[in-house]
């Protein structure tokens, strides 16, 4: 581990959200035509890849905030993308699903999401490209579990 004086040059979390600001504003600029952002598609995505499911459920595949995943929702609500329905185990309880209007728009900007992977590929090269995202993963599991 590389130590760092009170500067905070060495600040895990810093660094991180500066890289995360970095790609998040070249996936948007290759979204924007379609009028989404990277973390809308990635919540789009999530809905279609688990189904109907409820809110909280939603929230930890995505490794987000529940009440930022809940802003995202509404917008995506508004725009027809997604629906909310009664869940059939719980009728008190609320499932969010994918509309056809949904799915028609994560298809349509697929390419465009491909294409700022490629690019991001391409600054990075493949390796580092792959090992950042392994990293991610790995990092992601690893704080999602509980503290000792």
């Amino acid at each position: 581990m590389v130590e760092h004086s009170e500067d905070f040059t060495g600040c895990l979390a810093g660094n991180l959200r500066a890289a995360a600001r970095a790609v998040t504003r070249t996936y948007d600029e290759a979204l924007r035509p379609h009028g989404l952002r990277v973390t809308q598609v990635a919540v789009l995505a999530a809905v279609r890849r688990h189904g109907p499911s409820g809110p909280t459920a939603l929230s930890r595949a995505l490794g987000t905030e529940r009440s930022a995943l809940a802003r995202e929702l509404r917008v995506l609500e508004r725009r027809r993308l997604v629906a909310f329905t009664p869940d059939p185990a719980d009728g008190r309880a609320r499932q969010v699903g994918l509309t056809p209007e949904g799915a028609a728009l994560l298809a349509e900007c697929a390419p465009a999401w491909r294409t700022a992977q490629r690019e991001m590929t391409e600054r990075l090269g493949a390796r580092p490209f792959d090992d950042l995202v392994a990293t991610a993963t790995r990092l992601t599991d690893a704080l999602a579990e509980p503290r000792p």
